[in-house]
Parts: structure tokens; sequence; C-alpha cells
């Protein structure tokens, strides 16, 4: 039978085998990325994308050819081929992508070229007309060759997809071959067939749609083929997005699975009821459990006993309000360890909801590190490094916090200032780390008199201060009597027994102050006149007290300006010969006149600059000022024979004493014989010290006198060995010396025994006559005394006695 080709139905049968070829092999090419039921899915579609688009090519193939008589197919076998080109494509596939060597690579050809070959001719022997087929079996092992030798080159094709940068080029090739492969071996095959005719054959009653011309029903089929190949077109590519997305969630949760078990913080979560369903390496860490010990358990197992009942609520009331108390925020708690320590940890919690159900995710940090390095910081900041009491920035904290209760409870305070007696002395002699142990030994002892509601903190030095809240007058002199007993007991350490007493300040709240530092420096005002009266007592603030203090503080704040501001004077009291009356020298005697206080007496300032060191820039000043003066008189007066200036111990101890004085006389131009110095017993008392420094003096020409002779501790060993050229007879023998007996004859003593020795002698306080009358009849040398003149600035001195001198006449 002759028959012939629509050419337009051939050239869309092929490009049905190319497109579909395309689409399974782009399924194929996603099956790596692709596991469990979604790879399944997708092998299946690639299979009947293939196995449907061998079977459509062939059918639109045979739609092409007219043979000019009616044709109709057998349904079992048009099923049986169909399903053999899907099963084929589907192993194919299968076996591809299990594994990618040469071996598979031909089983895979094979299988496809089969399933193409078994579709065709299963179609062919579908077919029911009035004609027997017969073949040519030469053509028909061609159209076989063409099919597996065509699928093995798409394959191989294929795979180099896999690598190549431009994959899908590699996989549009591969689909071309493929469809050659098919549309090859579809019409080589057809080629092998030769049909003749056979009336014999009984055909059954056509179907209406029978009635349609083939070419109509080929292009109605072909345009159905197209669209369900592009609607699977359009599958794959949504399906391809979706699977994309879900990769790249799946990407995204690997590598929050990867973060969180990298972390260095415990992720655990739990159910509503609190059951672990997750545990990280980080919370295996932290408290010990293996994930296999502890999923699945209470999160009981780590949270310790105490806060059990808590932590059951507050899951308990969230469940049922929805209420946030904790969740989103970050707390501090204590969690538990396998081993049963407890340490503490940080929270940060979170919620998940799921319907009806609640998920717990918590963040979990071992702040054990940061804890103790906070304790550490707080401990440099508040405490005292030796003894690890509060320090002073604690007790003013602590204080402060105390008077806030007492104002609301109408409580007293009592402020104890405590500071040991001769410290400095156990310091010097035993060193610093017997210093060290015996006041980490008194803060024990002290301890020991303390309830725990008190406060002990070390201010500083050997200075401790002690906050007794809630008390009375009463008991704060009780337990201040009970420590300076307990410290006054013997001190065993390091084979040493040591003594040591102390001395302490008490002020109360409110009556001495209403804030902490009123209180600390008032108790500390106390505690500094204990100390003045003797020390190992204990008083009570006063403002009597107050006064004194603050009168002494001034003092000592103006005493470092007045040098500067030119507050000090010298004044001169003049020095009489007994004999015949006459002026023969002037004791320079320092004053001060305060801006605010006026006149200060020396006896308030002295005491103060020698305490302060004050005394030696004051000493020096009054040396050469009394040098300066005294050189402008002796112009005009001749007769004058010395100015006495006193010399603190302090100033006589410096290194370059002697030098000092050279430099004076030097600058001013007095010559050293005018110049005497007055020394103090604590001078002389040193004897070891004090010859050397005498004895450059001596040498310079200047004259050194011993004042205040006779009190103290005096020695006749002074009047031996120190090279003196006058002794000065304090006041408080020449004060009655005209009534009472003994003071006459202790003058008389010192005075003949000054005479046996060479020494001038001067009596000071001649304030009558009648004292000078019995000085006189003592031969006493020298007086002076408010009976000629108390002491007086340079410019008055000047005028009462010297410038009348310039007006004398002459002989």
């Amino acid at each position: 039978m002759d028959a012939q080709y629509h050419s337009g139905l051939v050239l869309l049968s092929i490009a049905v085998a190319v497109l579909a070829s395309y689409i399974s092999l782009e399924i194929a090419a996603r099956l790596n990325n692709l596991k469990g039921k979604s790879r399944i899915t997708w092998l299946l579609m690639g299979s009947l994308s293939l196995g449907g688009g061998i079977w459509s090519m062939h059918f639109v193939a045979m739609l092409a050819y007219d043979m000019g008589m009616s044709v109709t197919y057998e349904p079992v076998l048009l099923t049986i081929s169909i399903l053999f080109s899907i099963f084929s494509s589907g192993m194919a596939f299968y076996i591809i992508k299990k594994s990618n060597t040469h071996l598979t690579q031909i089983a895979s050809s094979i299988l496809i070229g089969t399933g193409i070959v078994l579709m065709h001719y299963i179609g062919m022997e579908a077919m029911q007309m009035q004609a027997v087929i017969q073949y040519d079996n030469r053509i028909v092992g061609l159209s076989v060759v063409i099919a597996l030798v065509a699928s093995y080159v798409a394959i191989r094709l294929f795979r180099k997809s896999d690598k190549a940068s431009n994959r899908k080029r590699w996989i549009w090739l591969s689909s071309i071959v493929m469809g050659a492969a098919i549309s090859g071996m579809h019409y080589t095959g057809m080629a092998s067939a030769t049909y003749i005719h056979d009336s014999s054959v009984q055909m059954t009653q056509d179907d209406p749609t029978s009635q349609v011309g083939p070419t109509i029903l080929g292009y109605l089929v072909a345009i159905g083929i197209l669209m369900i190949i592009g609607f699977t077109f359009i599958l794959i590519k949504y399906k391809t997005r979706i699977e994309d997305s879900d990769h790249r969630l799946e990407v995204i949760d690997r590598m929050y699975q990867s973060i969180i078990e990298s972390a260095n913080d415990a992720f655990i979560t739990t159910n509503h009821k609190g059951v672990i369903l997750s545990w990280n390496q980080a919370a295996q860490n932290i408290f010990g459990y293996t994930s296999s010990e502890i999923i699945g358990k209470s999160l009981h197992q780590i949270v310790p006993s105490d806060f059990r009942k808590a932590h059951e609520e507050g899951m308990e009331r969230y469940n049922q309000t929805k209420e946030k108390r904790v969740i989103g925020e970050t707390v501090e708690l204590t969690g538990l360890h396998k081993s049963g320590t407890v340490f503490p940890i940080e929270l940060s919690l979170s919620t998940i909801e799921d319907g009806e159900k609640t998920y717990f995710t918590g963040i979990i940090r071992n702040i054990t590190d940061r804890v103790e390095s906070q304790e550490r910081i707080k401990k440099l900041v508040y405490r005292d490094e030796l003894t690890e009491l509060p320090n002073r920035r604690m007790l003013k904290e602590h204080l402060s916090s105390y008077i806030e209760q007492a104002k609301l409870d109408r409580q007293l305070i009592a402020v104890l200032f405590l500071d040991l007696d001769r410290f400095k002395q156990i310091n010097d002699v035993y060193g610093h780390s017997i210093g060290d142990a015996l006041l980490k030994e008194i803060a024990s002892r002290i301890l020991g008199c303390l309830s725990t509601k008190d406060l002990l903190a070390r201010q500083s030095g050997d200075e401790f201060v002690i906050v007794l809240p809630q008390t009375s007058q009463y008991q704060a002199g009780n337990i201040a009597k009970k420590i300076i007993e307990t410290i006054s007991e013997p001190i065993l350490m390091e084979g040493l027994e040591l003594y040591t007493s102390t001395s302490i300040g008490i002020s109360l709240y409110p009556e001495d102050g209403e804030s902490a530092d009123t209180l600390i420096k008032h108790a500390d005002t106390a505690m500094y006149e204990a100390k003045k009266e003797g020390g190992n007592q204990y008083y009570y603030f006063t403002n009597e007290i107050n006064e004194i203090i603050s009168r002494k503080m001034l003092l000592e704040t103006g005493l470092r300006k007045a040098l500067d501001r030119e507050e000090f004077e010298v004044y001169y009291q003049p020095q009489v010969e007994v004999k015949t009356e006459k002026i023969v020298g002037f004791e320079a005697l320092i004053r001060w006149n305060h801006p605010d206080l006026g006149m200060v007496s020396p006896v308030d300032f002295i005491p103060l600059a020698e305490e302060t060191n004050l005394i030696i820039p004051m000493g020096e000043w009054i040396l050469r000022e009394a040098c300066k003066e005294f050189k402008e008189w002796l112009v005009v007066n001749s007769d004058l024979r010395h100015v006495s200036v006193n010399i603190s111990a302090l100033q006589f101890r410096q290194p370059k004493f002697s030098e000092l004085v050279s430099d004076i006389l030097r600058e001013t131009g007095l010559e050293p014989h005018y110049l005497e110095l007055e020394l103090t017993e604590s001078i002389v008392q040193e004897p070891a010290r004090a010859i050397p420094i005498m004895s450059e003096l001596k040498s310079m020409g200047v004259k050194l006198s011993l004042d205040d002779f006779g009190t103290g501790y005096s020695s006749l060993s002074y009047l031996k060995d120190f090279p003196l050229d006058t002794l000065k007879i304090d006041k408080s023998f020449t004060k009655e010396i005209h009534l009472n007996m003994k003071d006459k004859a202790v003058v008389e003593t010192i005075v003949h025994m000054a005479n046996k020795l060479g020494l001038n002698v001067i009596a000071e306080g001649i304030e009558t006559t009648e004292q000078l009358t019995s000085i006189s009849e003592s031969n006493c040398n020298e007086f002076q005394g408010f009976l000629c003149s108390p002491p007086l600035p340079y410019a008055q001195i000047s005028d009462k006695f010297i410038i009348p001198k310039l007006l004398e006449p002459r002989v």
C-alpha cells in the first residue's frame, strides 16, 4: 500500500520528542538535591514526562502517516506500550542519578533505547486496520541501533551538564539528541514496515470521532500534548522555585542547627509542661547532661529545688494568662549542674505559639566568670585589701542608708572612730609585715565586740570606723570601753609580745550630725581629743571640742598661706644688763596678724607649726628678718651685743642647718658674734646629733643659748658637755623670787654655777622692781620682761630705744 507523511505533523512529533526530553532531563538534573518522598515524586514526574513524550511523539507521527485507510488501536497493547516507555525511563533516571559511572550510563541508555523500541513496535502491534504489516529486519535492527546509540550520546551529554558552567546549554543539546533518538528510531522503524491490504480483516463499528480527518485529529492531539507539556513545564518551574525555597530553608535550618551546636550558650526548648525537647552541646557543657539523658525529662532537672515552685507557678501563669513577665527579657537566675553544684546563669526566654500549643526557648549562659569578676571588682571598690573589711566608700554608702532608715524609725545611730596609739612605732621597729598582721588581728578583735547588725570599716592606715545602728549613747560607750579593753590585751605575733591601745571618738545621730560625712568627721574630732588627752580612752563629740578643732583647722589653713601673704611680723623684747640697766640685745619673737582672727597668740600657732612642719620655713624667715633688722640697728647703737632667735628642734635637725645660718649671715652682712641662737632642751637631749652641729655654729662665731633652763628634764651634763654661752632662767623661777626664798635659792644656785662655768645668765619675766632687785642680789647678768618693755614691732623698738640713742650727744 502506498502512504505519505504530513510534514507539519512530522515536525510537531519531533518537537514533542525534544521538549519531552528537555523536561524530563531538567527533572533528572534536580534529583541529586532531593531526598525522601520529594525525590520519588520528581522521579515519577520525570518518568511520566519522558515516557509520555515518547508515546506522544509516536502517536503524532502515526497520525502524520496517511495510509489511505481507517486505523484504530487496540487499547491493551496501547497501554502496555506507554507503560514500557514510562517504566524504562524511570529506571534509567534512577540508575543514572544513583551512580555516575560509565557502566551506569550504558545501562541507562539501554533502558531508554529499549523503552523507545518496545513502545514503538508494541504500538505498531496495537494498530487495527485492513492491512498486514511486514518488517525488513535489517531496517528494524538499524532502528534499534539508532535508539540505543542516540540515547547513549544523550546520556553522556546530560552528564556533562553536572559540572558545566552553562548547564542549560548541555541539557538542551542532550534533549535534541534524545529527541533524535526517539524520532530517528520511529521513522526508521516505520521505514522497515510494509502494509499489505487484506480485506479479510474485520473492522469494528467506527467511533463518531473517526469521522474527523486524521490531520485535524493529529493537530488536536498535538495541541493537547503541548498544553500538557507546557503545563508540566510551568509546574516544574513552580515546583522548582518552591523546592529551591525549601532547599534554602533546609540550608538555613542546617546553618541554624550548626550555629546552635557550635554556640557557647545553651539553647533549650521545652513544651508548655516544661518537658525538654531540644538540647545543644553548650547545654551539655554547662549543665553536664547529654541530650540522651535529658531530652524528654522535666526542666526541673536543671532548676535548684528552692526555685522549682516559683518556676512552676510562672509557667502555669503564662499558660493561663499569656502575661509576659520575663519573656523577652534577660534575667539572672541560678542553675543546677548534674553534679549538684549551683551556679549563676543568665536567661533570655522566648515563646512560639503553634495553635493551642506553646513552646519555650531559653538561651542560657553560664555567668560564673562574670559574677566572680564583678565580685572581685566590687571587692576592690568596696573592700579594704588588707583586712577585707568595708572601705571608706562602702562605709559612707551603708551609713547613709542607715541614716535614711533611722529617719523613718526615729532610731539613734552611733559612729565610733578608732585610731591605734603608737602604731607607727610598731611599724617602724618591727616592719610593715608585722604592722599589717597586727591590723588584721585588731580588726578581728573589734569584730568580736560587735553584733551582726553593726558595721566595721577600715578608714585608712590604723584608723577604723564602727557604725552602731539602733543603739543608745550608753550602749555606744559600753562597746567603746569593751573595745579599748580588748585591744589593750597583749598580742602574740611571730614570737613577739606586742602591746597597743586605741583612742575612740563617738558621734551620735541625729544630735551630732545628719549626714555620713558629718558624723564621721565629728567622731574623728572627738577621737583626736581623746588622743590629745593621752589615748586609751573614748570621748563623745561636743560642740566645745568641735570649736577647738575647727579653730585649729582654720589656723593650720591660714599658716600655710601666712608667709606668702606676709602676715608674720617680728617683735623684739629688749634684754637689759642688770648692773648698768643698758639694753644690750633683743630677743626676736614671731607674731601673726591673722586677717580674720587678728593677733594670734604664739601659744596657739607655734605648736601647730611644729606639728605640720611649717616651723621650718617660718623659722628661716624670722632668722633672716632678725639678722637684717638688727644689722640696721647696729649702725645707730654699736653697744648692742646680740640678737637672740629661737630655734625649734625640727629646724635644728635639718641636714644643712649650719649652712643655712651661714648663708643668712652672709646675705644680711651681720657678723656671727652678734647672733645668739636659743635652743630648747629637746635639742640637747640628743648629744650625738646636737654636739657636732653646735660645734660647727661655734666655730663660725655664733653664740648658743639654752632656753628655759631648770624646767623639764634639765641636766647638769648640758652645762658640762655642750658649747653654750648663755643660760636663760625660766620665768616660773623669777615670778615670785622676791617672795619665795626657794625660788631665790634656785636662781642664785643657777647663777653661781653659770658664773663658775663662764656662762652669761638672763632672767626672763621680770615685771617689777622687786623682782629686779632680787635677781640683782643674785648676781644675774641680764634680764628681760615687761619692766623694761613688752615685745614690740621693729618700728616701735626703733622709735622707743634706737632713735633716742641716735639723738644723744656724742662725747
